[in-house]
């Protein structure tokens, strides 16, 4: 015999396990030419979050007089961290890859709580 609680148990469940804290991650795709079946390298990134929302940077080259300062801030929230020495020349710059296909991609995940930084 079926219980009849068994569909409201199910719903339940589904609750239960739909109020999880939220993951905080991103995410990155490496391809290398060995992987691909045409010899393609591939790269993407993503933000996984639904308050950030990508956009498409470019930054063109620039020759910056010595001593030049270069002024640093956190990528999300736009809060000024401070200043650090500009090199002489920056290459032109498309999202996250440079003009001579150099690229930087990272991945996130919440981690274990004792790794963080308790002073952030």
């Amino acid at each position: 015999m079926r219980s009849r609680f068994a569909p409201a148990l199910a719903i339940a469940a589904v609750i239960a396990f739909s109020a999880a804290a939220p993951a905080g991650a991103c995410t990155n795709f490496l391809v290398s030419k060995g992987a691909s079946t045409d010899g393609s390298v591939m790269i993407t990134y993503a933000a996984d979050s639904h308050v950030l929302y990508g956009e498409l940077y470019h930054w063109p080259a620039r020759d910056h007089l010595p001593g030049t300062m270069l002024d640093i801030y956190e990528w999300d929230t736009g809060r000024y961290l401070g200043q650090i020495p500009q090199v002489e020349h920056t290459y032109s710059v498309i999202g996250l890859m440079n003009e001579h296909q150099v690229t930087i991609g990272e991945t996130t995940w919440g981690g274990r709580s004792e790794l963080r930084d308790s002073t952030a």
